[in-house]
């Protein structure tokens, strides 16, 4: 079975600075992982790098393409959503349109999505994504995450500017979509990760220094000190 995303020796460097240095990972299609570490550890690279936004050194597939020479094929059923919102000058309205058509998903699905996260969309259709507010704008594209079908979701820090129902939410339809999709999910917020993962790989100064269980990462307090995470009050959350 191909690989839902397969990395093999990913380096990357900004002015002189190693940011990955050979990271090598492969997940499996359906599987749930969280990519994890201190800031500047590397994670955002490697996201954009597997969804071919930057080019790095060494093998990377996305359901066996290459996401930097045959972008299209690679995330032909890829959703994702960044840590940061782009900066999309256009209204609401025409944004969802273009998203439905490219996608080929009904926009009162992503209607149905947006309402579930506390977004209504036909509200804000003449409203520049820009006016937005991050809480906002991190809904609408969470919301389109959602109602993609995609069966490869990568996240950076999905749910950082989410207000807890919407987080609730959000998490919970991921818990429960079916067929289950693959996940890639670069967060700080363990404590929320129970339901969703089952792996966690963590990134140290741009290499892998753990690639295992959740429950054996949590039970091991060096490790976790070591990438700048208390692991006391990750046990506890998740117990």
């Amino acid at each position: 079975m191909t690989p839902a995303i397969e990395v093999r020796g990913a380096r990357k460097a900004y002015d002189g600075r190693q940011v990955l240095r050979g990271v090598d990972l492969t997940v499996a299609p359906g599987e749930r992982v969280a990519l994890v570490g201190p800031n500047g550890s590397g994670k955002t690279t490697l996201m954009r790098a597997i969804l071919g936004m930057v080019r790095a050194d060494g093998w990377i597939r996305v359901g066996g393409a290459d996401p930097w020479l045959d972008h299209a094929a690679a995330l032909r059923d890829v959703a994702y959503v960044p840590q940061r919102a782009p900066a999309l000058a256009a209204p609401i309205g025409e944004l969802v349109t273009t998203w439905a058509t490219v996608r080929a998903v009904p926009e009162s699905t992503l209607r149905a999505s947006g309402k579930d996260l506390g977004l209504d969309i036909d509200a804000l259709a003449k409203v520049r994504f820009t006016a937005l507010s991050g809480g906002m704008q991190q809904k609408l594209l969470a919301a389109m995450a959602l109602a993609s079908g995609a069966s490869v979701l990568c996240f950076d820090e999905p749910t950082a500017n989410l207000d807890p129902a919407a987080r609730r939410v959000f998490l919970d339809a991921l818990a429960t979509r079916t067929p289950a999709p693959t996940i890639l999910l670069s967060s700080h917020r363990i404590e929320e990760l129970r339901e969703l993962v089952d792996r966690v790989i963590v990134l140290a100064d741009g290499e892998v220094a753990f690639d295992g269980r959740l429950d054996v990462f949590l039970a091991d307090p060096e490790l976790a000190n070591a990438v700048g995470l208390d692991p006391d009050p990750l046990r506890r959350r998740l117990a």
